[in-house]
């Protein structure tokens, strides 16, 4: 084992049941602490992705993170911070064109983001930027290997109750398909706007539009499986009726853009409710999605795999501009330099 690695001792006490956090305050599931995540976040699925997207990082080269190690651990140096939990949310934080970034891996599904978003806003202090980038399928006729940014999204759920309710005979309808929940408007455009700028020179396709979040990524996205009753052979027919500009299908977009709408500063202040709120501060989140289309669902295709690192190579630069090009705020109001992981790579950059 590396010199630079510290082994995380599985071992902690933890106070309180209802948010547990550890003697360090560090979360249960993500297990990072104040100073370690910073206001503008990444978040994929995959490990290895967070991996090559730190790779932009200022400073930061793939020998700094070619780690063997499957964790958990911490790694601090001078140019990245890198934390695997024991749960396995990958935490790595550099800076990007001398702005502090995080990019967090948080595996699959909607139980994952709302670990995640909730575990991340409790250690950062003041407004966040988060930018889901994944892959997804599309219920359009677009080629696979193009991109898709998403303007809003709503959520495709099993209704269990129809399935195995005692009250079964009464449900009327195997899926629940809700209300679409809306991206930060100014994200949104920032991401298309560098996205396209990074894809055209490489004729890859950018498109934005609805995106449905399912549950799971067999029943509730329509696939077909022989040995489970699903009764989803409508259920694509259905999506489109309700929501006909819907572009793409994946897990966990409508939890991101969903949890960002009921940050309490943000609900409090678009029910007018602000009188009531018991917190005066902002811990806001502009919400935004991008993905990689690997599955065509109308023409059953799916992403050569050599299209894919060039694809993510132009991502990669295109949400990153995108997440400094915003605007958060005066510096005041974010997470502290001082204390925190960037400050040496920062105060380095100065040197």
């Amino acid at each position: 084992m590396s010199a630079e690695i510290k082994k995380v001792y599985l071992s902690h006490d933890f106070e309180s049941a209802n948010f547990p956090l550890d003697e360090e305050g560090r979360t249960y599931h993500v297990s990072t602490r104040p100073g370690e995540v910073a206001n503008r976040v990444i978040t994929v699925g995959d490990h290895y992705r967070a991996f090559q997207i730190a790779q932009y990082f200022d400073n930061v080269s793939i020998k700094d993170l070619n780690i063997k190690d499957g964790g958990p651990y911490k790694i601090t140096k001078s140019n990245v911070f890198i934390y695997m939990s024991k749960r396995k949310f990958l935490t790595i934080t550099g800076t990007y064109k001398g702005v502090p970034v995080s990019v967090v891996a948080i595996c699959m599904g909607m139980p994952m983001m709302d670990f995640f978003l909730r575990e991340v806003r409790y250690v950062v202090k003041g407004p966040m930027a988060i930018v889901r980038f994944g892959s997804c399928g599309t219920v359009k006729d677009i080629e696979t290997g193009s991109v898709a940014v998403a303007t809003g999204s709503f959520m495709i759920s099993r209704n269990y109750d129809y399935f195995t309710g005692n009250d079964r005979e009464n449900e009327t309808s195997p899926y629940l398909i809700t209300d679409s929940c809306s991206a930060d408007s100014e994200l949104q455009e920032l991401l298309y706007k560098n996205l396209k700028r990074e894809c055209d020179s490489a004729k890859i396709k950018v498109v934005k539009g609805l995106n449905g979040s399912a549950d799971s990524f067999y029943s509730s996205q329509g696939r077909y499986d022989t040995n489970f009753v699903d009764s989803n052979e409508e259920l694509i027919n259905d999506i489109k009726k309700k929501h006909p500009d819907c572009l793409t299908l994946e897990m966990e977009t409508y939890g991101l853009f969903h949890m960002a709408k009921c940050c309490t500063s943000t609900y409090n202040k678009e029910q007018n409710k602000a009188k009531r709120s018991k917190s005066s501060k902002n811990n806001e989140i502009k919400a935004g999605a991008t993905t990689m289309i690997f599955a065509n669902r109308v023409d059953n295709t799916f992403i050569a795999s050599e299209k894919i690192p060039v694809l993510q190579e132009r991502m990669t630069k295109g949400i990153l501009d995108a997440l400094i090009e915003l605007d958060l705020g005066d510096d005041d109001d974010l997470q502290p330099l001082e204390g925190s992981v960037w400050e040496s790579m920062i105060k380095n950059s100065q040197n």
